[in-house]
């Protein structure tokens, strides 16, 4: 497979942009141009004009952009003129004409430095790092991503330290370094998914497809790519798409799956050929000169080859060019003309030679080590201010500590003296005074001390309730995204009511070719320890359908009640508390229109022409011993209709006390509303379950958290 190219992200300073075309904020610049003016705002809309079309339509966002430039200069506003030189940039990347791309950086990255805009410098190092990428010269793109990454470290920039990590872990997989990039490219998908950046996890996924790919798992590095077309579909970002396209190209190739392969394949060369996007075009005409030579029509390969080697001299693409020549010698050899193949391939090795030589490699990682040494020797100076500061601090405190004992003896002696001149005539009044001066005294210190612990307390209290209502939001982002649910489930609804700000239950949606898996699963306890159990099964329940390969519930829950043992080391003589979790785990065939389940103490109810059907899960718990065997999971299969509707949940419902007599609500009076509501759309249905809970439960505490996923076929 050629190099897995996946799109190096660029950002804007200051003012947004969008992802695909957005004719409603482009309808609002247009309106704000028709005014004529001739000021910032002017130069700000048609820098925004040109963000808008850089992706689709780059001759038209020159356009724009030049005319930015121009009155920006006029105006003598520096902010304009940067941010056009950096839009100016982005668009000749877009086209591949990385010379032209890497002079507007260079004046965008000064004009920045004079104004002391260190976000905006962080942008104009990246996009000079990714420019010098692209031309093949790693060490000098290495240089420009760390001095980026530093100072968005510096500013808590995330988007910038998202875009740094991917374009570091390209580095790493441009040395075959392939463990190294998915540490970093998981970097930069943790910060995309708490930012919902739908462009950043497009590039990150296709990332970590290219590195699953490198690592001889095909199929799990298609559904990667897949995943990232989706994602680039969506926001209609059609750089990536054909990037996405490419990459599923070369795969289907390697499968022999040829026809399937040229699809996707030519699909992405129309996208850059519309785009004028001349970089990417030569991946995708390298994907379609490697079918014709799996299917061994190497005259026709040739014939694509050449192309590429034409196009990519002219835009200086020495990895394409490298790859081209490889091919071309190649196909040269296949068909027994060897002169050519020779000439061709001593073209290959000084191509590939001027691109990455050993010492560069030696430099690279040099340069890496010498970004983790700064870094730390800034923590160590910082640590050393921190100490002299705290030696500052104690001198400060003997000095006033030796002025009040002073004050305290001057007090005192002053006290005596008077003591000694009254003590005839006042002796008695004297002593019921002081007594009571004394009693005052440490009752004033008393209150003052309560008032301290106080004050301590509900700071730390506060500290506390602040980390749980971070780690909430970090919960919430673990879950499925709104839009991957109603995609994967069209008509549905899911009741979540955690009992404290995290919880112990967590619900679990995922696709794998035609099925949909489907998880409602309660861990040990609640809050925080139940929310560490989730996050333990969550990862459990992804590493069982993405790095096994199983599709089947009984396999996933067999698979995790192993995993959860070992990840936990329980074992029957060292745990006497059992670490683990409930679940109704279900796959949807929507090809064979077939449900498969298997649970751990939850069952799966189906609600049929106004009749209750009820699959049962197995009686223990997945995670926990008997004996010294885990025990397996049943498979369960039932034939589904349409119109069928289908609840897995947890206790938390059933359970919870209230009504009249403070009782539990319980699962048969759930089961007759279940029925009662069948006719009624999904979200109707949840409306209904959340009243009903709430007029049960009344003045009494939430016991458990709450999960109900309902779903119609």
């Amino acid at each position: 497979m050629t190099y897995c190219k996946v799109f190096l992200f660029i950002f804007l300073f200051s003012f947004g942009f969008s992802f695909g075309q957005n004719q409603h904020a482009i309808d609002s610049l247009q309106l704000v141009l028709k005014k004529n003016l001739q000021d910032t705002s002017a130069v700000n809309s048609l820098n925004r004009l040109a963000s808008e079309y850089k992706s689709n339509e780059p001759e038209k966002a020159k356009s724009f952009v030049e005319k930015a430039l121009t009155l920006s200069q006029q105006l003598n506003y520096k902010k304009g003129t940067a941010n056009a030189y950096h839009l100016l940039g982005m668009i000749h990347s877009s086209l591949s004409n990385n010379d032209k791309a890497m002079e507007y950086y260079m004046l965008s990255l000064k004009m920045n430095e004079e104004r002391g805009d260190k976000r905006a410098m962080s942008t104009s190092y990246n996009n000079i790092g990714s420019v010098y990428f692209h031309q093949g010269n790693y060490e000098k793109a290495l240089k420009f991503y760390l001095i980026s990454l530093e100072i968005d470290e510096l500013l808590n920039e995330q988007k910038g330290m998202a875009s740094s990590y991917n374009n570091v872990g390209l580095i790493y997989w441009a040395q075959s370094n392939f463990d190294k990039a998915h540490e970093y490219f998981q970097k930069a998908v943790a910060i995309y998914a708490q930012l919902n950046d739908k462009k950043g996890l497009g590039g990150a996924y296709s990332n970590i497809g290219g590195v699953a790919y490198y690592k001889g798992n095909s199929d799990v590095a298609i559904l990667y790519f897949k995943k990232s077309y989706d994602f680039y579909k969506e926001i209609n970002f059609k750089t990536g798409c054909g990037t996405a396209l490419t990459n599923i190209s070369e795969i289907l190739t390697e499968q022999a799956k040829y026809d399937e392969a040229m699809k996707y394949a030519l699909e992405s060369n129309q996208i850059n050929e519309q785009l004028g996007n001349k970089s990417d075009l030569t991946y995708g005409l390298l994907a379609v000169a490697k079918i014709y030579t799996y299917k061994k029509q190497y005259d026709k390969a040739i014939e694509k080859l050449n192309e590429v080697i034409e196009l990519s001299k002219k835009i200086n693409a020495q990895k394409q060019l490298s790859q081209a020549y490889l091919m071309t010698a190649q196909a040269y050899y296949s068909i027994g003309k060897y002169k050519q193949a020779y000439e061709v391939h001593e073209q290959y090795a000084n191509t590939k030679d001027s691109i990455f030589s050993k010492e560069s490699s030696q430099q690279i990682a040099e340069m890496n080590t010498k970004y983790d040494t700064d870094k730390k020797n800034r923590e160590i100076e910082l640590l050393k201010k921190e100490s002299e500061i705290q030696l500052l601090n104690q001198e400060a405190e003997k000095s006033r500590s030796a002025m009040v004992r002073n004050l305290l003896i001057v007090g005192c002696l002053f006290v005596l003296i008077l003591v000694v001149v009254l003590y005839n005539r006042n002796q008695v009044k004297q002593k019921a005074n002081n007594a009571l001066a004394e009693k005052n005294k440490n009752i004033e210190e008393q209150k003052e001390q309560i008032h301290i612990q106080h004050s301590q307390l509900e700071y730390k209290n506060k500290e506390i309730t602040d980390s749980i209502k971070y780690a909430k939001h970090l919960q919430l982002a673990m879950l499925p995204p709104t839009n991957q649910v109603k995609k994967l489930l069209p008509d549905n609804f899911i009741l979540y009511k955690p009992k404290d700000i995290v919880s112990g239950d967590f619900y679990w949606i995922e696709e794998w070719g035609s099925q949909v898996l489907v998880a409602a699963a309660d861990c040990t306890g609640h809050g925080v320890p139940g929310a560490f159990m989730s996050i333990v099964g969550n990862n459990l329940l992804q590493q069982a359908v993405f790095n096994y390969g199983l599709s089947k519930p009984f396999l996933i829950l067999n698979n995790v009640n192993k995993n959860i043992s070992r990840m936990l080391h329980q074992s029957e003589e060292t745990s006497a508390v059992k670490d683990g979790m409930d679940i109704a785990l279900i796959s949807i065939d929507k090809t064979k229109n077939i449900v498969e389940f298997a649970g751990a103490f939850n069952p799966l109810w189906i609600v049929r022409d106004d009749n209750l059907i009820e699959i049962k899960g197995d009686k223990h718990p997945v995670g926990a011993f008997l004996n010294e065997e885990l025990k397996q999971f049943a498979s369960n299969e039932f034939e589904l209709k349409k119109g069928d509707l289908l609840y897995v949940f947890t206790d938390g419902y059933a359970d919870q006390f209230g009504g009249p007599k403070g009782k539990k609500f319980k699962y048969k009076q759930l089961q007759n509303i279940l029925i009662s509501v069948a006719k009624l759309s999904m979200v109707q249905q949840k409306e209904v379950l959340e009243k009903s809970i709430v007029d049960w439960q009344g003045n009494l505490e939430q016991i458990d958290d709450i999960l109900i996923i309902g779903i119609r076929i």
